[in-house]
């Protein structure tokens, strides 16, 4: 019952979220600018309609969210369509990689003595804080990226280049987040990195992609079916939802009974499963209109109830933190791009200009940092609000 009644009132303030996102397009911010403004002022800091005890119950929204997010960042990924921009791509994606990850997390472990969570933390606990954070700083917004194409008609190299490195960013550091999560954990627990732990790594990895693989035969078997779209598309989102709910038992099951976490991380599996069903011949198109058409009401949800999960006593007291992370993210994507670039042979003009469309940070960061609240209880919630933070600085700046 009280599912029902939190889950009836969120539909009315998601009904809000949608207008206000909408009147927000006229300013030229994106719809989920919107969003998450409506999210914020109605959660437990200032109207209270979402309150704190409402959020742990509509999790299960989190979730299936998760999992469309992941589902479409894997169904952008055309092959065909990147063949051609495949040098420049993975120079680029390196280089950018490399110094978000190595700036941001840098940067981050130098500041902590400033950041109350963190202050009193032991240095090995700092480092995997900020480790978790560097890999969360690299990813891209491809929803962001497609929508500025598309609004400007923009065609070319330099806009196959930009949507190549934005969309395969997001496999790397989905991938770059489960190996740091790794590495954070045995840091914090005291358990020094070993072979075991790169293998139980390794095991976790294959099996993640063993589960996509399985989880894509699901997605095309309901495709194949001739039923109604809306019940393909519940499968799909079901099927989404159904990777996470796994994944927990998996981690709960196996802590329990042999005492080591496998975890097989939710977002990697939906994307990798996106990726093949949308590289299958024959059913790329009607996979993705059936998430075209779900798209908004699932980002009015995602990002409504992300606005309302923003600690705001927090962030008053992180602010400064998130701005100069904020602009040291933004240095580091000129860094890397520029040397990508340059490394590719691309045109000196394209390189000088390139990292203003790597800005943009959406979805699958604050997924990434939802997880982080998920696998850390103790201070996950201050890092998920300055990783937020900094997001929706990324979002509002970056489209312009």
């Amino acid at each position: 019952m009280d599912i029902l009644i939190f889950s009836s009132c969120f539909i009315i303030i998601a009904m809000a979220a949608r207008q206000m996102g909408q009147s927000l397009l006229r300013t030229g911010l994106p719809l989920i600018s919107g969003f998450l403004f409506t999210g914020i002022v109605s959660g437990p800091y200032l109207l209270d309609l979402i309150s704190k005890e409402a959020l742990s119950h509509l999790r299960f929204i989190d979730e299936i969210a998760l999992g469309f997010i992941a589902f479409s960042a894997g169904g952008e990924l055309y092959l065909k369509e990147l063949k051609n921009r495949l040098k420049s791509i993975a120079w680029i994606t390196a280089g950018l990689v490399a110094s978000t990850f190595t700036i941001g997390s840098l940067t981050l472990f130098l500041i902590s003595p400033f950041i109350p969570f963190m202050a009193d933390m032991p240095p090995l606990a700092r480092a995997a804080v900020s480790i978790l954070a560097g890999a969360i700083l690299v990813a891209r917004s491809p929803s962001s990226a497609i929508a500025v194409v598309n609004e400007l008609r923009a065609k070319g190299r330099f806009t196959q280049t930009v949507l190549g490195v934005t969309i395969i960013m997001d496999v790397v550091v989905i991938i770059l987040f489960s190996i740091n999560s790794s590495i954070a954990d045995a840091l914090i627990t005291g358990i020094e990195p070993n072979l075991s732990l790169l293998a139980l790594l390794c095991l976790e990895l294959v099996l993640s992609f063993i589960m996509a693989a399985l989880i894509s035969r699901l997605i095309l078997l309901a495709l194949r079916v001739p039923v109604h779209k809306a019940v393909k598309t519940g499968a799909i989102l079901m099927t989404g939802y159904g990777v996470f709910l796994f994944s927990g038992w998996l981690r709960h099951a196996t802590d329990s009974r042999v005492g080591v976490e496998l975890l097989l991380e939710p977002l990697l599996i939906c994307m990798i499963s996106g990726f093949w069903v949308a590289n299958t011949r024959g059913f790329r198109t009607e996979f993705l209109k059936i998430l075209a058409d779900i798209s908004l009401p699932i980002y009015i949800a995602f990002f409504t109830l992300t606005g309302a999960s923003l600690a705001l006593d927090v962030l008053v007291q992180t602010w400064p933190v998130a701005l100069l992370l904020f602009l040291v993210r933004a240095g580091a994507i000129f860094c890397g791009s520029f040397t990508g670039g340059i490394l590719a042979g691309n045109p000196m003009r394209h390189n000088a200009v390139s990292w203003m469309a790597y800005i943009t940070q959406a979805g699958v960061g604050l997924g990434l940092a939802k997880e982080v609240v998920v696998e850390f209880p103790e201070w996950g919630g201050p890092f998920a609000t300055i990783i937020i933070s900094i997001i929706v600085m990324n979002q509002i700046v970056g489209p312009p």
